[in-house]
Order: C-alpha cells, then structure tokens, then sequence
C-alpha cells in the first residue's frame, strides 16, 4: 500500500473517530441533562423557575436531536465528496479556465467551501425558524437571518482578498 493510500485510510479513520466522539460527547450531555431535568439545580433556583428550567431541558434534548442529525449528514455528505473524486476533477477544470496562481488557488477553496455549506442551510433554517420558535428563543426574521448569512459571505470574500493581497509577488 502506498504513502498516498495509507494517508486516505488514516484520514477516514480520524474523520470517523471525530464523529464517532462528537456523538459520544452529545450522548454523554443528553444523559446528564436528563439526570438533573427533575428540579433547578440549587446555583440557578434564583435565577429561574420550574417551568423555565423545564422549556430550557426540552430545548437541550431537542437542539441535541437536531446536532446529531446534522453532524452526520455532514460525515456523509464529506464522505461523498471525498471519496467521489470530485474535487480533484473540479480543481483540474478550475485550474484549465483560470490558471493555477496563488489568486485562483484561493478563488477555487472560497467557492468549494461555499458550496460545501449549501447543504447545511437547511439545518440553519429549521433550527432557527422552527425549533427556537417553538420555544420562545427565535429573535430574528427571515430577511435578517438572510442578510446574516451574506454579510459573513461578505467578509470571507474581504479576508479572502486580504490575504491574498499580502503575498509576496513573484514578478
């Protein structure tokens, strides 16, 4: 087996052990806020009453439902994109239209990055406008929670051109 094909297997192992953890770490907090979901927890008894420590533990279950799902269908969907060979194929038509500079190099991570978030949109919106609706925690609309999601495009762009004005020319 060559150096190429050990590095894959060990980067599937620990993109597996990171998910694997990740699941772990959330079953071990489902399990502790359902052993403490009786009653306030004596620090927080001035801070807040039953039914709100109530609404705050069906919140946590609920957030923690919805974390697992979307932690692995990102491990599925990474897999895919991973094992598929797209990127490779991608980057060589990327490289043919615009070259390999530091700039396009950039342009083709920024726009993969881009892309690889698409799918995750989705979780965005129901957590945002379902489940913190549901419980009272949703402070924001549809168009602001639009126009948050394009400033950050907005900003990666900015550092994106940033960095890449900071490096050295090779004239």
């Amino acid at each position: 087996m060559n150096f190429t094909y050990k590095l894959a297997w060990i980067i599937l192992v620990l993109m597996f052990l990171r998910w694997a953890v990740q699941l772990w770490l959330d079953w071990l907090n489902v399990r502790h806020v359902k052993a403490h979901s009786g009653a306030v927890p004596e620090p927080f008894k001035h801070l807040m009453d039953e039914a709100t420590y109530k609404k705050s533990v069906d919140y946590t279950l609920a957030k923690s439902r919805l974390g697992s799902v979307e932690l692995t269908y990102d491990f599925i969907l990474l897999l895919l994109v991973l094992l598929s060979g797209v990127l490779p194929r991608a980057f060589d038509a990327f490289a043919h239209s615009f070259g390999t500079s530091a700039w396009a190099g950039a342009a083709f991570l920024f726009l993969t990055m881009l892309i690889l978030s698409l799918p995750g949109l989705p979780f965005d919106w129901y957590s945002q406008f379902h489940l913190e609706q549901r419980f009272g925690f949703n402070t924001t609309t549809p168009k602001l929670w639009l126009i948050d999601r394009l400033k950050g495009l907005a900003l990666g762009v900015i550092g994106l051109i940033t960095s890449l004005r900071r490096l050295p020319s090779h004239e």
